[in-house]
């Protein structure tokens, strides 16, 4: 079964953010700087006013949030909104809405998980998935940047929907424990040769997150060189943030390294050889 079996599957992280929007008709919602943008577009398309704050290295908010009633902090639960789009394995806080992305940890087109106790006052369709297939394919076949350019040009314009009847059979065929087990153990391969934090019980990570000595861009370059694909997260934060922010200097210089389930220790092996004569 889905590991998320008990949430809302819609289509897609940004629609379980646009989903719970239109449902809370927030007045005002308080954004990171350091996040997608792709995380705004809803708030953009829905016409709410929005704010951007500042964290620090340890990812904790350093700005002074002062809020209006109907607005939307941490400080206050039910307000608070957490986008686990990157932590799909991490289990929901009661009564906090939150929300997750398929796409960013398995190979399936498109899809979402959303739990909340909004009532819903709209009419939501089934999605459907067979057009989304080429920029998979297309990612195998040539490059997922290729690959990743398709799907955004066809994501950016669809409506909320639920998650297709092909995506979550696809969810519900995959062996959730195993993929855990893989990102775990790559995980901790590489841990042991650069440092960094060490996985808790029970952690499943997304990525090996690993600060460069000679700057990302430097580093970045050489390992898509060598076949190895690192994103970047995210370009869009020099921009909002600006050139001295810390959000910034992240973004530059923190390089995500895959570890996903696709990965055995010898790929591993390979990313470690190739960061160790940087």
């Amino acid at each position: 079964s889905e590991l998320h079996a008990d949430a809302i599957a819609l289509n897609g992280g940004r629609f379980c953010l646009e989903y719970l929007l239109r449902c809370r008709k927030y007045s005002k919602i308080y954004v990171p700087y350091f996040t997608c943008n792709s995380a705004i577009e809803p708030i953009i398309k829905l016409g709410i006013p929005y704010e951007f704050y500042h964290i620090d290295r340890s990812y904790r908010i350093v700005d002074d949030i002062v809020l209006s009633e109907g607005e939307l902090s941490v400080k206050y639960g039910t307000q608070l909104i957490l986008d686990y789009t990157q932590a799909f394995y991490s289990k929901p806080i009661n009564g906090i809405d939150t929300f997750y992305s398929c796409r960013k940890f398995f190979g399936v087109p498109d899809g979402g998980y959303l739990y909340t106790d909004a009532n819903v006052e709209f009419d939501i369709k089934q999605d459907f998935s067979f057009a989304r297939l080429d920029s998979l394919v297309k990612r195998i076949d040539l490059s997922p940047e290729e690959g990743y350019d398709d799907f955004r040009k066809m994501f950016h314009t669809l409506p909320i929907r639920y998650m297709s009847k092909f995506t979550k059979r696809m969810m519900a065929g995959i062996d959730y424990q195993d993929a855990a087990q893989k990102r775990r153990k790559n995980y901790e391969f590489l841990h042991r040769s650069l440092g960094g934090q060490k996985l808790s019980s029970g952690d499943v990570p997304m990525i090996f997150p690993y600060i460069t000595k000679a700057g990302g861009g430097i580093l970045r370059k050489r390992l898509i060189q060598n076949k190895v694909f690192v994103a970047k997260y995210w370009p869009n934060v020099d921009l909002w943030a600006g050139e001295n922010a810390t959000e910034t200097w992240m973004a530059n210089n923190i390089l995500p390294l895959p570890i996903d389930q696709r990965y055995g220790l010898d790929d591993m092996a390979k990313i470690n050889e190739l960061i160790c004569h940087e």
